[in-house]
Parts: C-alpha cells; sequence; structure tokens
C-alpha cells in the first residue's frame, strides 16, 4: 500500500511539472486569459487573444512567433468577436474548449465529443488540435479542417472545404471572396464572390506547377504543391522557409515567404495580378495597377522606351526589358520619367546638388538611374532597376532619370518623354 502511494505521488510530481513546464498545452484544469498565450514547441506559432488593426474587438486567434507584423493566420471567433479584455479560454465539464468574457458570454472553440483525457496544443505547423492526452496521435478536432482566410504549409484543402476571405483588414468576420476546390472539377481551383465565379486556375495534370502556370517564371518556385483524391496541400521551398497562401479582402490569392533579413513578408505571387507582387515586370519592366483588366491575356506590364520585353513568345513579364540599343558610357543621355515609385536597392548619397548628383550617375558606367529631391537628397542605381512602378500614389514616388544611349534621342523624342543632357 506504501508503495502504491509513493507511485501515485512521484506521477503527480511528474504531471504537476509538465502541467507547468509545457507552454504549449492546455490541459482541463488549465486556461488562459487575455494576455497569456500559447507557444508551439519550436516557438514557430503563437495562439493568443488580439484586436486586429485598428479595431478594439479581441478576437482568439493563431499568428506567427517572432515576426513583427502580427497578421493572425486563423481566428477563432471570427463572427463573435468580444469586447473586453476579461476573455479566459478553457475547457468545460463536456470537455469543448470555449471562450467566456467579462460580461458571461461565451463561445465554443472546439468540440471534445465528451473524451476526458483530452488537451489543446498549438503545433508547430500553426495547426491547433484538441488531441488525446494517452495518445497524441489521436487528433478529436483541429483547426487544419475550419481555415479562415490562409492556407499553411501541411494543411489539406478538400472538396467542400475553403478559405473564407476577411471583411476587411481590420474586420476578420466573413467577408464576399471563398476559395477551394471547384464543385465542378475537383482537379482545379476557384476563387467566388458572393458564391459566384471570379478567377480560376490552371487544371491539377500532377505537375509541379500546372495550377498556377506563372510560378515557373519565378527562379526558384516558393510552394510545391501535391494534389489529388479531391484534397490539396503543399509544402514551402525552401523547406525550412515559412510561407503562406491568403485569400485577402478584395479577392486576390495570395503566396508570400518570410525574409529573415529584412524580417517582413515579401509577396512573390497574387492572382488577379496586382504591382505589389515582387519584381512582377522583371528588370526594368514598369508596372501599373491602372492596367488591370478582366481579360487574363492583359499584362499590368510595359517596357520604357529605348527598351523591349525580353520574353516576347511566352509573355513572361518576370524577364523583364532589354536595351534596344547599348549604353555608349561617354555621352549617354537620362530620361526624364516623372511621377515613378522608385525602384529597389538605391545607393544614397551625402548632401549635394541636383547637377553634382547626375554628373556622379553620368560618370560611373555602370551607374542606371538616379533622382534627387531637396528633401531627400541624392540617390544612385546600378544593374537593372526593379519594382518600377507608374500611377502610384503611396508614399516613395519621385522622378526617376533613367540612364539611355544618346541615339535614343532621335528615335523617342517624338513620344513626349523629357531627356536630360
Amino acid at each position: 500500500m506504501l508503495v502504491d502511494l509513493l507511485i501515485l505521488s512521484v506521477l503527480a510530481t511528474r504531471c504537476l511539472s509538465d502541467l507547468t513546464a509545457r507552454t504549449d498545452i492546455i490541459f482541463q484544469n488549465q486556461s488562459i486569459s487575455d494576455g497569456q498565450t500559447l507557444v508551439s514547441m519550436g516557438k514557430e506559432f503563437v495562439l493568443g487573444f488580439f484586436s486586429p488593426g485598428a479595431s478594439s474587438n479581441r478576437y482568439v486567434g493563431i499568428w506567427h512567433n517572432d515576426v513583427s507584423e502580427r497578421r493572425a493566420v486563423w481566428v477563432a471567433n471570427r463572427n463573435n468577436p468580444f469586447q473586453d479584455t476579461f476573455g479566459i479560454l478553457k475547457f468545460d465539464n463536456n470537455s469543448n474548449l470555449i471562450v467566456l468574457d467579462g460580461r458571461g458570454n461565451s463561445f465554443t472553440v472546439a468540440y471534445g465529443r465528451g473524451v476526458q483525457d483530452v488537451e489543446a496544443a498549438i503545433l508547430d505547423n500553426g495547426n491547433f488540435v484538441l488531441r488525446s492526452i494517452r495518445n497524441q496521435a489521436k487528433i478529436i478536432w483541429q483547426s487544419f479542417d475550419f481555415p479562415t482566410d490562409t492556407w499553411l504549409p501541411e494543411m489539406n484543402i478538400i472538396l467542400g472545404s475553403k478559405l473564407t476571405s476577411w471583411k476587411s483588414y481590420d474586420d476578420p468576420a466573413v467577408g464576399d471572396y471563398s476559395f477551394g476546390l471547384d464543385v465542378t472539377n475537383a482537379l482545379q481551383l476557384i476563387i467566388l464572390w458572393k458564391g459566384n465565379n471570379y478567377w480560376t486556375f490552371g487544371p491539377w495534370n500532377a505537375t509541379l506547377k500546372s495550377l498556377i502556370p506563372e510560378l515557373k517564371y519565378i527562379p526558384v518556385t516558393p510552394v510545391s504543391f501535391q494534389c489529388g483524391n479531391l484534397t490539396c496541400t503543399y509544402t514551402s521551398n525552401p523547406s525550412d522557409t515559412m510561407a503562406k497562401i491568403v485569400l485577402d479582402p478584395n479577392g486576390s490569392l495570395n503566396i508570400a515567404q518570410f525574409s529573415p533579413g529584412t524580417e517582413s513578408w515579401t509577396l512573390l505571387w497574387r492572382q488577379p495580378a496586382s504591382c505589389e507582387v515582387s519584381n512582377l515586370c522583371g528588370g526594368f519592366g514598369i508596372c501599373n495597377n491602372n492596367m488591370l483588366t478582366n481579360d487574363p491575356m492583359s499584362s499590368l506590364c510595359r517596357c520604357p522606351k529605348g527598351f523591349a520585353q525580353q520574353d516576347i513568345i511566352t509573355g513572361n513579364t518576370w524577364k523583364g526589358c532589354t536595351r534596344q540599343i547599348q549604353l555608349q558610357c561617354n555621352g549617354d543621355r537620362f530620361m526624364n520619367m516623372s511621377s515613378m515609385r522608385l525602384p529597389d536597392s538605391r545607393v544614397k548619397l551625402s548632401t549635394m546638388g541636383e547637377n553634382k548628383c547626375q554628373l556622379e550617375c553620368m560618370t560611373n558606367c555602370s551607374c542606371t538611374a538616379y533622382t534627387y529631391s531637396v528633401l531627400d537628397g541624392c540617390s544612385l542605381w546600378y544593374g537593372n532597376l526593379t519594382n518600377m512602378q507608374d500611377g502610384y500614389n503611396g508614399s516613395g514616388v519621385g522622378t526617376l532619370y533613367l540612364r539611355v544611349a544618346a541615339s535614343e534621342l532621335e528615335s523617342s523624342n517624338s513620344s513626349g518623354m523629357k531627356f536630360v543632357p
């Protein structure tokens, strides 16, 4: 009898130690309050209470850990926000996981089906699960079966399940757009607007890029799809890189990859397309969202005067534009391109006047463009220019002086472009 009591005491101590040591699990006798979080074992994802954007409403959601831009990838109570910061996430007597607010209102996050040995855990792939304590492979409920607007790697999109957009960037309530497998053709993905066809993707034919043919234009394909038996999933590439596919409130499907160097998400693909996609028009290409039409063959990209599209046969805009007349270094001129979203990778110089700024670029044969303003000073660019955009009304707009061969003056002078000697 004494031995049995000692064994029970040791087990109880070990369980208590596990309860206090684990930060990724809620046990039946535990709860987390607004301001507390669960963090997955590998510290990849966080579950907790949050308010999106400018909203003061409180939600239970999941987001990537150690990413400065907190953007929820899953929301439990998207249509049932709480109005105070007294929320508690806990199990009820029926093994259901519920949220209680300070006013006594409750919302059921997950149903435990009456299973008694149940725990809730946030996993390193972003899946939030209710599972058996004795057999953790036995999943009773999982958030991957109830996605909101974000498709994460390893999550299966099956026939009947779908992503649904947020109502706005400040409101995660169900919006007007949905995305999933086409019920009339399960080998195809589709975006719906209020239940009507909005955009369809290429049919799956067991090749990596058949769903999204444009991915073949990206040097390193960010995701790898696997589809079959009325389900689709994907993995990120490289495998240790964070990726996500998001249906935004405007109905665009976005593929983004996290860049550790800049600690931000880089938008690699969007459909319907927009100029926010990184390097959509390639080197020296100019993007303009105002050129977007309902014609899938239309392009947002054009080339500056004196340049031509590099891939005319396939229309691959990612390959950019190439000069029709090569630079001569001595005697080159600058083409004035006003109201332009300035390219990436500028080199800012110390304070100097406009004439000296132009001279700094002209005397360096590797310099391909410059810009100057009284407030921002002098900036130079070398090599290919990427992410240029006109018709842009955001920050970072200026007049870009693009270097061209002097002989372009005569061939392009009638275009209305201004050339600077």
